[in-house]
């Protein structure tokens, strides 16, 4: 396969427009949904090429690569781009299952995703967390009902991406070693090593790290996990490992980062003690 690149995304949540022009072949832990409103849009998903003309909507799953090989000039429509976490009623989907094909066709869509499309279009939701999730959740609702899923491990001959990024997506929050996932997949340590840096320019470390980090910045927008618990959801075995990589991955510690959302501001000698514990 062509090379590809792991692009990790500073928003758990993004609604706003389409990609204006043309974007390499990239994968990342988040599922992307585009939506064409008017114009033209060529994509790869997959390895699947096709061309978005208005009404139509692409989906790529998390750990999919997919690119934006065209877009016209006078192209428009709505992108959504989230973590599979954000609503779990869908995560297993996201996380399990594959699509039988990515792009849905305007005269395969309920008339309905239309209308939430065209609103959320023109409400400015950027601002309005509640509201934007809560179209969201609409909107895959009705996109469900209209897609077909077939589950993910039945696929393994799709490729060695999907395989080993299907497994690590699977697997990111237990003990994983290069060695674990070569052995589990049936390939040696140094095909894999070469797969992470040739393929998408990141090492194996950095990758897991990655998916980790953003796991994390997930569970620490919610009060009802302790930074000690969300060390330990997150697959580290100690909170001084946690702590390093959160503070490389986010240049803010832990707490700095929840108090963002909770609105509370955490003066820096309360973070030290977690960090040297």
């Amino acid at each position: 396969m062509s090379s590809v690149f792991y692009e990790k995304r500073s928003e758990d949540v993004f609604i706003g427009d389409i990609c204006p022009r043309a974007f390499p072949s990239h994968v990342h832990d988040v599922t992307e949904i585009v939506c064409v409103t008017r114009g033209r849009v060529t994509m790869t998903i997959a390895d699947k090429t096709f061309t978005l003309t208005p009404g139509d909507i692409a989906i790529a799953f998390p750990s999919v690569p997919h690119s934006y090989d065209a877009v016209s000039e006078d192209a428009d429509g709505l992108a959504l781009i989230f973590s599979p976490n954000t609503i779990t009623e869908f995560t297993h989907n996201f996380r399990c299952m594959m699509l039988a094909d990515p792009l849905l066709l305007s005269t395969q869509c309920d008339p309905e995703m239309r209308n939430i499309i065209s609103t959320i279009k023109r409400l400015n939701l950027q601002k309005n967390k509640h509201l934007k999730l809560g179209y969201l959740h609409m909107f895959l609702s009705h996109l469900f009902a209209s897609l077909r899923l077939q589950p993910l491990e039945k696929h393994m001959h799709t490729g060695l991406s999907s395989q080993v990024l299907h497994y690590i997506s699977e697997h990111y929050t237990e003990p994983i070693s290069l060695e674990i996932v070569a052995h589990a997949l049936g390939i040696s340590r140094t095909h894999l090593s070469h797969f992470f840096s040739q393929q998408l320019k990141i090492n194996f470390c950095q990758y897991i790290n990655t998916l980790r980090i953003d796991y994390a910045c997930y569970l620490l927008r919610d009060p009802a996990f302790t930074i000690s618990q969300i060390v330990y959801l997150c697959g580290y075995g100690n909170p001084r490992t946690f702590h390093r990589a959160f503070m490389t991955h986010c240049r803010m510690t832990p707490k700095q980062y929840r108090s963002r959302f909770s609105g509370n501001d955490l003066p820096d000698e309360e973070n030290a003690p977690a960090q040297a514990e």
